[in-house]
């Protein structure tokens, strides 16, 4: 089974702090974004898993009295947004679940949610 992995987190720390101090907590965490594809490439070589850009580049499109309205940023009422996901193959949903236990994007304040793929 296929399952989406839908990491959650609040972005305003983030995308107050100058590159370079992005640049150094990237490198820090890279590799283990790394070592967590490389174990589940064994199971499922097509893993996939990306990063969304930040909120400030988002639009939603949304029908308001039958009329199309593409609005700025998502303005979710929680500071969560979805900043990432990956698509992985499990044997079962409690193996999924273990995988997102050890997402290097699980850190406090953020959360993951886990849904199977269904088509």
């Amino acid at each position: 089974m296929k399952y989406a992995l839908l990491i959650y987190d609040d972005d305003s720390a983030w995308a107050d702090l100058p590159e370079d101090e992005k640049a150094v907590l990237r490198a820090e965490e890279m590799p283990k974004w790394v070592a967590l594809f490389e174990e589940l490439g064994k199971a499922d070589p097509d893993v996939t898993g990306k990063e969304l850009d930040g909120r400030a580049t988002a639009k939603v499109v949304r029908i308001r009295d039958g009329e199309r309205i593409v609005t700025d940023g998502p303005f979710a009422e929680a500071k969560e947004l979805v900043g990432g996901f990956m698509i992985v193959s499990a044997e079962s949903y409690e193996r999924a679940l273990q995988v997102a236990q050890e997402m290097p994007g699980l850190t406090p304040g953020a959360s993951i949610e886990i849904r199977e793929i269904t088509a």
